[in-house]
């Protein structure tokens, strides 16, 4: 038996026999990188007077007022607050996009409604990065609607996803 060549038994024989017609895989010596490793972002928002303490992970991103109750931030990521609307922005450019949101936000928070629904997708069809959604974060924060929001976060699945955000806002006094 030659040097440093394991010893054939009959299985192996057989092995080889039942695969010789066979036609091995491309690339099946790459090894694949390990997946990315999320890193949480956290930073403040502060427009004009308005301060938000943002986390993102991934794609995921959640905010929440200064001395707001964690509690509801929860239940807001977790879609156990109800939704009183709903607001879909594909399709719209930046500015058309950020005067509906306001419109809309206003008029639930005039109605005693609580919890928006927004869409504003993935972006995956932007030639860069996906501009509604990056925005809506500095929009949430603004005047004339920065004052009334308590609380953001991802929607879930079945709600839109990373593609859509749940907008909490403060009850009216």
């Amino acid at each position: 038996m030659p040097q440093g060549r394991p010893p054939r038994d009959r299985d192996s024989t057989e092995f080889e026999k039942a695969m010789s017609d066979t036609t091995p895989l491309e690339d099946r010596d790459k090894v694949r990188p390990p997946p990315k490793t999320l890193r949480r972002r956290r930073r403040r928002e502060d427009v004009e007077g308005v301060q938000f303490e943002i986390d993102q992970l991934g794609e995921r991103h959640e905010g929440i007022a200064p001395g707001t109750d964690r509690a509801l931030l929860r239940r807001l990521r977790n879609g156990e607050i109800p939704r009183d609307a709903r607001i879909d922005l594909h399709g719209l450019a930046a500015a058309a996009a950020r005067t509906r949101l306001h419109e809309t936000l206003t008029r639930v928070h005039a109605e005693d409604g609580r919890c928006v629904l927004v869409i504003h997708g993935r972006g995956r069809h932007s030639e860069s990065e996906p501009i509604l959604k990056e925005a809506l974060l500095g929009w949430l924060a603004e005047p004339p609607v920065g004052p009334l929001v308590l609380a953001f976060s991802s929607a879930l699945g079945r709600d839109g996803g990373v593609g859509a955000t749940y907008v909490l806002l403060r009850r009216e006094r």
